[in-house]
């Protein structure tokens, strides 16, 4: 390949002496060599010439042979260079953020694509992860919140266009953060046996927040007490959600009842509202359930046929046409719905929800990508293996061919399927940041006068009335 041949127009003399006249180091600040050379080319057109006397640069006009030590072309490109120089400050220092720094990825991958499937890429993702602070070893359940975040931004610059989309607003990185803690306490809701969460600290209350950099379900006091001084005072803490059980004060609540007023776990529920007019009786869910379909808003509809919990917006845009029309719709909140969730209708609703829950948050490293042409391949987070997909089935992932061995503390044992999550490693990490079990409360029985009386020696129980004293 023959060599391109430059023929410099400036000598090494009148850069160096320019730069210095401009404010730029040659070295240190090889971005800004484009300023040097359009202002020497803005001054050979206008018929200047740079004169390098004494180590100073003097301007020679070549017609009149007028030379002068100033000249406002240099002025206006020095002017330049030191906004352009701040500038460049600015986004080093914006850099060191982290959140900046996602927000930065994000729009350079999705600005000037016309396919949400070529968005996210594996070392996109894999650096994204690791400025939210996600360890794909420890939480690969938190892998697919990302993904749909990155995908979200993608069709809201469709929809709003991409000329309204920066750098600041093409991602709300701040509310990811917050769905990624959400998911966590999820999934240790998930873990847990009896559905609950005690806090980590003084192990015997209910969490009440969770925080979001130390990752720790603890209870209001608690939190005051570990986060009111020094560097943990600006940790960002996220608020639970949990309800006991009214009747064995130990599991979870699923389920409340409108006209008992009560909360109910699944097995108390159906001992206590069997037979009789309880059947009859109205229930709402106790917790805020997200739409199946958008994930973002609060559910207000279950629909039995498709077995989907929707909020009124993705309600109203699913089941206005065709045959979903004469679908079966329940309310979900309040008792002045059309239509009630009765408690004989209790079985299908937990079990809408038990297999809901059991899709959400999964543990396997597989995830689905595409190439630039539209190909898919499954990528391994944990092993990085990168095997092509069958597009008939991008539901099952294909086997790992790594040695588990090498990977035996990182990766989940056995059959991810059917293995209890609390076996797994991601369910030990996560299992370290809450408590599920707390022992029963100890019951201390005072004895009473007479019997510790009767239990001391006769004779100095004796001793003890002829002198007076009185005896125990």
């Amino acid at each position: 390949k023959p060599q391109i041949k430059e023929f410099p127009q400036f000598t090494s003399d009148i850069v160096v002496a320019m730069a210095k006249a401009l404010g730029i180091s040659v070295e240190l600040q090889q971005q800004f060599l484009w300023i040097i050379r359009d202002c020497l080319l803005a001054l050979k057109d206008e018929g200047w010439a740079c004169v390098h006397r004494d180590g100073d640069l003097t301007y020679v006009h070549t017609a009149t042979e007028d030379s002068r030590s100033y000249h406002p072309i240099v002025a206006l490109h020095r002017n330049l260079a030191e906004r352009l120089m701040g500038y460049h400050i600015e986004l080093t220092l914006k850099r060191q953020r982290p959140s900046y720094r996602i927000q930065e990825i994000v729009y350079e991958a999705i600005v000037g694509e016309n396919d949400v499937r070529r968005v996210c890429t594996p070392k996109m993702m894999t650096e994204i992860l690791k400025l939210c602070g996600v360890n794909v070893f420890d939480e690969p359940y938190l892998v697919r919140r990302v993904i749909v975040a990155v995908q979200d931004s993608y069709f809201r610059m469709k929809e709003i266009g991409p000329f309204n989309v920066t750098i600041d607003n093409v991602i709300d990185v701040t509310s990811l953060l917050v769905q990624l803690e959400l998911d966590r306490v999820a999934f240790l809701k998930k873990i847990s046996p009896s559905g609950l969460l005690y806090c980590v600290e003084c192990e015997t209350a209910l969490a009440d927040v969770s925080c979001a950099e130390c990752h720790d379900a603890m209870c209001n006091g608690c939190m005051v007490a570990t986060h009111s001084t020094g560097h943990r005072m600006d940790h960002s803490a996220v608020f639970l959600e949990q309800a006991v059980c009214s009747e064995c004060e130990q599991r979870s609540a699923v389920v409340r009842c409108q006209d008992c007023v009560d909360l109910y776990c699944y097995e108390c529920f159906r001992v206590t509202h069997r037979a009789g007019k309880r059947l009859r009786h109205c229930v709402r869910l106790p917790f805020t359930t997200f739409c199946f379909e958008c994930d973002q808003r609060e559910a207000a509809y279950i629909v039995m046929e498709s077995e989907t919990a929707l909020c009124p917006k993705c309600c109203s845009r699913t089941c206005r046409s065709g045959a979903r029309q004469n679908h079966t719709i329940f309310g979900l909140r309040k008792a002045a719905y059309s239509k009630k969730l009765f408690a004989d209708n209790f079985d299908r609703l937990m079990t809408i929800l038990a297999k809901n829950l059991n899709k959400a948050l999964p543990i396997s490293p597989w995830f689905i990508f595409y190439d630039r042409s539209l190909a898919p391949f499954w990528y391994n987070f944990h092993t990085r293996e990168l095997i092509r997909a069958s597009p008939q089935d991008l539901v099952h992932p294909p086997a790992s061919q790594v040695d588990p061995e090498l990977l035996k503390d990182k990766m989940p044992l056995g059959d991810i399927s059917g293995t209890n999550l609390l076996d797994t490693h991601p369910g030990r990490k996560a299992a370290s940041t809450a408590v599920f079990h707390v022992p029963p409360p100890i019951h201390i029985k005072f004895a009473s006068p007479a019997v510790i009386a009767g239990t001391l020696n006769p004779v100095m129980y004796d001793e003890r009335q002829e002198g007076g004293g009185v005896g125990l």
